[in-house]
């Protein structure tokens, strides 16, 4: 393939394992349209096929690979490499940007060879996620390092398990708001009795520990409500949970919602309880809204977007009985809870999206100028 060395090429293709529901599909989604919107030509390769569950320009052409034929791990993922080179060929893009580490490493084999600049996202944090094995690791660890022509992550404690000082080949860009979706955060506490959080129901997000943080808080107030929303294979033992601590009709697990701003409106705290965590878009969402909240240290001791008793609070991973004090701690403390909560709306400011999307944008398109120069 003969690489388009003019300045016109504006075509993207950006590869992702799906587009449902999900913190790197919703931001995908919004830089896909951001892309379009400042004239670049979009390609999605969506690794599956699924619903949809963000909105995309029309303008922007999703090619979904259909895997169900192939029963083998090794063969889905041989196919997968095949059939996104194929259609990376066939796009002839500018760059490709593969977002989520599987992805990443199966694009950089779908493109050995070819002259065209790989930009590779991690949107999780190596040091402390247990999503894959060590050996997975050593290979994402492999292409961030040798085999990408730009890596993006979200904070420096990501940053850290590839590059262990700074270096121009690692950028960090966080997670945006979408302000322009949001209403204005709230004005004051709501003392509605409503605890809520948000994210898919998987071990990673560490569900039962809440559950069981919960059950402690709720033998002090009676009268409180633990609303946990969101869709995941971890909803049954949930259930079995609830049913163990005897908190049917005070605990709900409503599914996906639609008007999250809303339920944060009505919320009186958002809490989350995850072992390992990227960036959260859930919790940034509840801290721009103007909710106290409370998260776990979900990067071992490297930071996390809340700021300890000032922009929210931090507890320990799987410590349901330091959990539940935090909780217990804003409900009883209106001075504390108004005070987090102020300093947590300030997270409107530095992330807003257009200047997130902005700095992705500038980075793609400074990463394949370079890479033009070079060649």
């Amino acid at each position: 393939m003969r690489r388009d060395t003019s300045t016109t090429n504006k075509r993207i293709v950006i590869v992702i394992p799906g587009l449902s529901f999900g913190g790197a599909e919703r931001v995908t989604s919004y830089l896909c349209n951001h892309f379009v919107d400042h004239g670049r030509e979009v390609h999605i390769i969506s690794l599956s096929k699924g619903h949809h569950a963000y909105p995309l320009s029309p303008a922007i052409t999703i090619h979904e690979i259909d895997i169900s034929q192939k029963k083998n791990k090794l063969g889905r993922y041989l196919f997968l490499v095949q059939e996104t080179r194929t259609l990376i060929k066939q796009i002839h893009p500018a760059s490709v940007l593969a977002m989520i580490s599987y992805a990443a490493s199966l694009t950089a084999l779908a493109t050995l060879a070819l002259p065209i600049p790989l930009l590779v996202s991690e949107r999780n944090d190596p040091n402390t996620s247990r999503t894959f094995s060590l050996p997975a690791k050593k290979v994402f660890f492999f292409v961030h390092r040798f085999l990408a022509t730009r890596a993006v992550y979200q904070n420096t404690s990501a940053r850290s398990y590839y590059f262990k000082k700074e270096n121009p080949k690692a950028v960090i860009i966080p997670n945006p708001l979408y302000l322009q979706e949001m209403p204005q955060a709230n004005a004051k506490l709501q003392r509605s009795g409503i605890i809520m959080t948000a994210g898919r129901l998987t071990k990673q997000k560490n569900h039962q520990l809440l559950i069981k943080a919960f059950s402690l808080v709720h033998k002090h107030f009676p009268k409180y409500q633990l609303w946990i929303y969101g869709e995941g294979e971890e909803k049954e033992h949930l259930v079995q949970a609830i049913q163990e601590y005897a908190l049917e009709g005070v605990v709900f697990l409503p599914g996906n919602e639609p008007a999250l701003f809303t339920r944060m409106q009505e919320a009186e705290m958002f809490v989350m309880s995850s072992d390992y965590e990227g960036m959260p878009n859930a919790l940034i969402e509840a801290m721009a809204m103007g909710l106290p909240c409370i998260t776990t240290d979900y990067s071992g001791g490297r930071g996390t977007v809340v700021e300890h008793r000032i922009n929210g609070l931090v507890v320990s991973r799987n410590n349901a009985q330091e959990l539940a004090s935090a909780i217990e701690e804003l409900i009883e403390d209106d001075e504390l809870a108004s005070m987090v909560a102020s300093h947590a709306k300030e997270l409107r400011s530095s992330l807003d999206a257009e200047t997130i999307c902005s700095a992705w944008l500038a980075t793609i398109e400074e990463t394949e100028k370079s890479y033009m120069q070079r060649s």
